[in-house]
């Protein structure tokens, strides 16, 4: 009796109800897309970066707490024989020193246009290395063999219209400095929307950095260690000069830098999901106490045949239960298309996420 009062009560008043309904959708939508949004998203960064991330990773020294770093700053480096010393270090098979940075821009030089993403996703450009978990590959062309040639992830490539034998040109602060597409490299894994440019090491070295240098040394392993035992005799090696970081650390490093650049669109959107949690409160409020007033008849006649107070509540509370399950369900749906929409807003904005790959 009790369900089937609050059944027919619950869809006698559908437009309130409805009202209502609405207002937990929205809520439960814009929390449950946010959170799938920006999980799929550090989920995808983090595939990458554990597929690619080498067994050790030797950085420059750590900036004071107190450094900020200003926009015409050379990269911070390490010296060039400390390839050398890191690959004599025992359990370790190979180290190769690697320049990677992203204060430099690519230009179509036929148009004078930038070539890669203009916002969200970086620019990249370094020297080609061939190490056991390189993220791309050589499809078509070859390495860069000389200072004039360039390699170019195909990905950017094929949305600037360019390929083997075109023209691009590397600025940054050392001036412009041309280059002929030598090759087209294709990710080996996700590609997170970067365009990715590379370069032979003397020429990164020399236009990048402006010294033999390298940003960083990456190990590989032999397998007879683990790598925090690599990292403790690498450390005994170089002394507590340079940082010294693990695979399991280098992601998590890359994943925390993702996840604070998301960070503003995560707040945003549980910001609107706080609104509507506010308005939607005082919306079923309202409506639940005014079905109730309305009902004064009806409740005084259930009384009147031998309803208790219990039974009279119980069945508003049914009415609030069907509203709230009702409503999480639908707002978890929409949230997912929530998801879906963001996804496809940050592709468009230079990322490269894939729907099918939500994490929920």
């Amino acid at each position: 009796m009790l369900l089937r009062t609050s059944l027919r009560s619950f869809f006698a008043h559908k437009g309130r109800m409805a009202l209502s309904l609405i207002a937990v959708v929205l809520s439960v939508a814009f929390v449950s897309g946010t959170l799938v949004f920006s999980n799929t998203a550090t989920s995808t960064f983090s595939k990458l970066f554990a597929a690619t991330a080498s067994d050790i990773s030797v950085q420059p020294p750590k900036p004071a707490d107190d450094e900020e770093p200003q926009a015409g700053d050379k990269p911070a480096t390490v010296p060039a024989p400390l390839a050398q010393q890191v690959a004599s270090v025992p359990g370790v098979k190979t180290a190769i020193g690697q320049v990677m940075v992203g204060n430099a821009i690519l230009v179509n030089p036929a148009t004078n246009k930038l070539v890669g993403p203009t916002s969200g996703a970086p620019t990249l450009v370094g020297n080609w290395t061939d190490t056991p978990r390189n993220p791309v590959k050589i499809t078509s062309g070859h390495v860069p063999q000389n200072s004039g040639e360039l390699v170019l992830d195909a990905d950017t490539a094929k949305k600037a219209g360019l390929g083997i034998g075109d023209k691009v040109r590397v600025d940054n602060a050392t001036g412009q400095h041309p280059y002929t597409i030598a090759g087209i490299a294709t990710f080996t894994t996700t590609n997170p929307g970067a365009a990715l440019a590379f370069l032979d090491t003397a020429t990164a070295q020399q236009v990048l950095l402006g010294e033999q240098a390298y940003t960083s040394v990456e190990a590989f392993g032999d397998g007879s260690r683990s790598n925090d035992r690599l990292k403790a005799d690498t450390l005994a090696e170089l002394g507590s000069r340079y940082q010294v970081k693990t695979a399991a650390e280098q992601k998590a490093d890359n994943t925390k830098a993702i996840g604070s650049g998301l960070d503003f669109m995560k707040y945003a959107m549980l910001g609107f999901a706080g609104i509507s949690l506010i308005v939607g409160g005082f919306l079923i409020i309202n409506t639940f106490s005014m079905l109730v007033a309305q009902r004064t008849r009806e409740i005084g006649l259930l009384r009147a045949i031998g309803g208790s107070r219990r039974q009279v509540n119980g069945s508003v509370l049914v009415e609030a239960l069907i509203l709230g399950v009702l409503g999480s369900t639908l707002g978890v749906a929409v949230g997912l298309g929530v998801a879906v929409g963001l996804i496809k807003l940050m592709n468009a904005i230079g990322m490269d996420l894939k729907a099918s790959d939500l994490e929920i």
